[in-house]
């Protein structure tokens, strides 16, 4: 394939860089209709923090000015010894650290943020993840909105990140459940069952099953296992335990409350009947809210007869919604965790923990019901059997809720998974052993999400001709476009490229490039439709491609305005196309106003002393632009 082949498919993605420009910049066309899977996920390979770089495995789809969430999945260290001290976490270590930033820049597979990296991760053993968040103006979604579920291969998945600049909508719900860590997997055990030694162990080769199955699998945690550890009762940091051989149920999963234990063997008058249930999975810590965490899987039933097929329940997975505004028409944003398989004479499944679910939003409008419930254990039936009684799964643990103010008006749900019920009971059977609940989850208000306000001044190395301004003015019947660059020495030609909708976009006019100008200008003169979009396509010395903003010209004086230079240092100048614009807001990321300032012409100079270095967005008469202070 030629460069210039590749170039073209390149011009593709930085289209869908240009829709969420655009979404941002005009409201007229801001309202998106979302539905599934929205977000894109990103392996992590290798992290370099002093030039906040990420090299991560598939690079298709991640766009420039995007917002992305980093977040270290796994990488606990545990106790790995044969006893009931199996699976306590002994160092977090970089498990659950997150942090939400913005892609600068993209070369080959690596990804530059605007901002240092505020946390530290370890990709060899962690399970680092990259992901991009949907963006739009306003949002309403019309179709279940899923995470893809966590895929412990590929190290990702299991989360929704959404942001909106204004509202977003729910006419129908956004669900990570059952999207976590995942329950232990069902395994057909042979017939065969021993009282003794390694029966009565805490972990064992799970997949192994003939003659018998020692211990079934475990559930999922932050940790992750050897083979040789896969099975058994002793719990996996936040995964709950395997029920033992034999017939033993599985242990609930964890958040940061402890799963409830799986029920146990009360058999009696026949062999096998040593109670070995699956051990509760174990709380995490959260660091005060630095750390997130989906939920843990419940560990599976031993199981030996197969009239239910289903192990340990998934846990819940993670949301991150960020909005100005929420109208929750009494939908629901939820992150439970799954029920745990049931069992007919064998061991149940315990349910999967709640996942984390972020609100982070200025105001609700109407009632949005929040839910981070652990899974129920999966209940037991005896049938009867002469002798033979086996409890029911352990109960999944709550999840965590954060708010960023006071909690949404609505039912707000973090309540841990009921212990399975055992039925069918035979007279003869000793005392019970019965399942417990997973404990109570947890809300969180005042809560400040966690990112680095730090520029991360390699980025602005990378820009391959850095561009001072561009701007385009509707006047006397034609478009009129001018742009300064900086270092005009590297730039070999400036495509200009129009559109009329934004999304297709046709070749206009070529314009090379001269060392030692750094002003340019070109006149439209095909005026067709009311607005029409432009942008410029930068070709650098060594062929290397990069595309300005989208500017929007209005035709007939529609408001519009434009900003330069950005990125900025000082003082920026707003360009205005209408007498109706008349006041600029300049606000922070989080939407809280810095600068409020009249326009007093045309051209209005704004000095930015004030703001600290960083991403703001201009507002006027309803539009939006987004700046980059350095």
């Amino acid at each position: 394939m030629l460069r210039e082949d590749k170039l073209q498919i390149q011009s593709f993605f930085h289209g869908i860089i240009v829709v969420m420009l655009l979404l941002k910049c005009f409201p007229g066309s801001g309202q998106s209709s979302v539905s599934g899977v929205v977000n894109t996920y990103h392996q992590v390979v290798e992290i370099i923090p002093a030039k906040a770089c990420l090299r991560i495995t598939n690079i298709a789809a991640l766009d420039v000015n995007s917002r992305v969430m980093v977040v270290q999945m796994k990488g606990a260290s545990i106790n790995t010894t044969n006893s009931s001290s199996f699976g306590d976490i002994t160092a977090l270590n970089e498990a659950g650290n997150y942090e939400i930033g913005t892609v600068c820049y993209i070369k080959g597979d690596s990804v530059f943020l605007f901002h240092q990296l505020l946390n530290a991760y370890n990709t060899t053993t962690g399970k680092v993840q990259l992901v991009q968040f949907a963006e739009y103006v306003s949002a309403t979604v019309v179709d279940t909105v899923k995470a893809i579920p966590w895929d412990n291969g590929s190290g990702t998945g299991g989360v929704i990140a959404i942001f909106a600049d204004q509202d977003i909508t729910l006419n129908a719900p956004i669900y990570a459940g059952l999207s976590g860590y995942s329950g232990g997997a069902f395994l057909l055990s042979g017939a065969s069952c021993s009282d003794v030694f390694p029966a009565n162990g805490y972990y064992y080769t799970a997949s192994v099953s003939s003659p018998a199955q020692s211990g079934a699998y475990k559930g999922e945690g932050i940790a992750d296992l050897a083979s040789t550890q896969t099975g058994g009762r002793g719990a996996a940091a936040n995964g709950g335990g395997g029920g033992n051989n034999h017939n033993n149920s599985g242990g609930g999963g964890a958040n940061i409350s402890n799963g409830g234990i799986g029920g146990g063997n009360s058999s009696n008058g026949v062999s096998c009947t040593v109670t070995r249930r699956g051990e509760a999975g174990k709380a995490l810590s959260n660091s005060s809210g630095q750390k997130i965490f989906m939920g843990g899987g419940g560990g599976a039933g031993h199981n030996n007869n197969g009239v239910f097929t289903k192990g340990g329940g998934h846990g819940g997975g993670i949301v991150f919604i960020w909005a100005t505004n929420i109208s929750g028409n009494n939908q629901t944003v939820s992150a439970d965790g799954g029920t745990g398989g049931e069992s007919a004479s064998d061991g149940a499944g315990g349910g999967g923990a709640g996942g984390t679910i972020i609100i982070h939003t200025d105001t609700y409008t109407g009632n949005i019901n929040v839910s981070a419930n652990g899974g129920a254990g999966g209940n037991s039936n005896d049938g009867g059997n002469i002798g033979r009684c086996f409890g029911g799964g352990g109960g999944g643990s709550g999840g965590v809720i954060y708010f960023n103010g006071t909690a949404a008006a609505g039912t707000i749900l973090y309540a841990g998974g009921a212990a399975g019920t055992e039925s069918g009971r035979d007279a003869s059977c000793a005392a019970a052993q019965p399942a417990t609940a997973g404990n109570t989850g947890f809300i969180n208000t005042n809560y400040n999400f966690s990112r680095s306000t730090i520029t991360a001044g390699y980025c602005q190395l990378l820009l391959p001709v850095k561009l001072i301004s561009f701007f385009a003015e509707w006047k006397s019947n034609n478009v009129f476009l001018e742009w300064e660059v900086a270092n005009p020495e590297m730039a070999k030609r400036f495509v200009i490229e129009k559109s009329v909708n934004g999304l297709e976009w046709r070749f206009s006019q070529v314009i090379t490039a001269e060392s030692g100008r750094y002003n340019y200008t070109a006149t439209d003169t095909e005026i067709t439709g009311s607005k029409i979009f432009y942008r410029l396509r930068i070709t650098r010395s060594d062929n290397e491609i990069s595309f300005s903003p989208v500017q929007m010209v209005a035709i007939n004086e529609s408001p519009s305005f434009s900003i330069y230079p950005n990125p900025a240092n000082n003082n920026i100048t707003v360009i205005t196309n209408s007498v109706r614009v008349q006041t600029v807001k300049i606000t922070d990321i989080s939407g809280k106003t810095i600068i409020t300032q009249a326009i007093t012409g045309r051209h209005t100079t704004i000095n930015l002393a004030a703001c600290k270095p960083g991403i703001y967005f201009i507002k006027a008469d309803g539009l939006v632009q987004k700046l980059l202070l350095q």
